[in-house]
């Protein structure tokens, strides 16, 4: 998996939900473990549901150093995996949290995992989003700061559903809280600024490696991260299927979570 920095004071807000088989979700740029709330339920059967938020969302600590690289957030994966000894373990990932997982799938650190389950996940830097990469440019991340917080996420929102009449005020207000409270505006804007790795070239050349079954799920509309990244990672992962969601854009497992959670069970049941 991904490089450690033990001495990182910095404990990651997580919640766990049922007993088993341990799953553990990364959700995306900008949101918080609120984003797998329709996860909680179903999986929780028979499976142990860990739900965590990265740090700078959600309830994580938001401090206002630049150790936001997607490197770093890797590495405090890492340190709770091991933390928490999560053995036989599926990664569920959703767009960054999707890059996260699969850097964590290193092929060195195999043993500890049993599967990857990738949803219209960051893949590969030519298909990053616009709007991301602005955060790299130095007055135009500003904007970060001077855009009302629950402005950009009403904006964002509708650009990542197919379908922005199922958006609601409760999610809108769950997804600006974190991003309004302290720190949370600087924490969104250094892990923009750091969101491509210096080698994401290698990263890239070692999907392949990847041996452990993988699940690659994607909305088909999704206008944030294409489905043709989706397609490339089922070129390049041997051990992987591509399952694709209708009339659904980029957060299925908010958009469509009853398929989603379907494809999720089905797959987990094949292993």
């Amino acid at each position: 998996m991904a490089g450690t920095n033990l001495a990182t004071p910095i404990k990651l807000y997580h919640e766990i939900y049922g007993q088993g088989d341990p799953l553990l979700c990364i959700h995306g740029f900008g949101a918080s473990l609120y984003s797998w709330r329709h996860f909680t339920g179903p999986l929780a059967k028979d499976y142990q549901l860990i739900l965590l938020d990265l740090k700078g969302c959600g309830k994580s600590p938001k401090p206002l150093d630049t150790k936001y690289s997607t490197q770093d957030h890797a590495d405090l994966l890492y340190e709770f995996i091991l933390e928490h000894d999560l053995r036989n373990l599926t990664l569920i990932g959703n767009s960054f949290g999707g890059a996260l997982s699969l850097m964590l799938a290193d092929a060195g650190e195999s043993a500890r995992l049993r599967s990857l389950i990738l949803i219209d996940a960051g893949a590969y830097k030519e298909y990053i989003p616009v709007y991301l990469k602005l955060l790299s440019v130095p007055l135009l991340n500003l904007g970060v700061y001077l855009v009302p917080s629950r402005l950009a996420v009403r904006a964002i929102l509708r650009k990542a559903y197919y379908d922005p009449s199922k958006i609601t005020e409760a999610q809108i207000a769950a997804y600006t809280a974190p991003i309004a409270a302290p720190g949370g505006k600087h924490a969104l804007r250094e892990t923009g600024k750091q969101l491509v790795p210096a080698n994401f070239d290698e990263l890239i050349k070692r999907y392949k490696d990847i041996k452990v079954p993988t699940l690659i799920i994607w909305g088909r509309q999704d206008k944030i991260i294409p489905l043709k990244v989706g397609e490339l990672l089922n070129r390049d992962i041997a051990n992987s299927t591509l399952k694709i969601i209708e009339a659904c854009g980029h957060a299925p497992q908010e958009e469509k979570p009853e398929e989603t959670v379907s494809l999720v069970l089905e797959f987990l049941e094949t292993l």
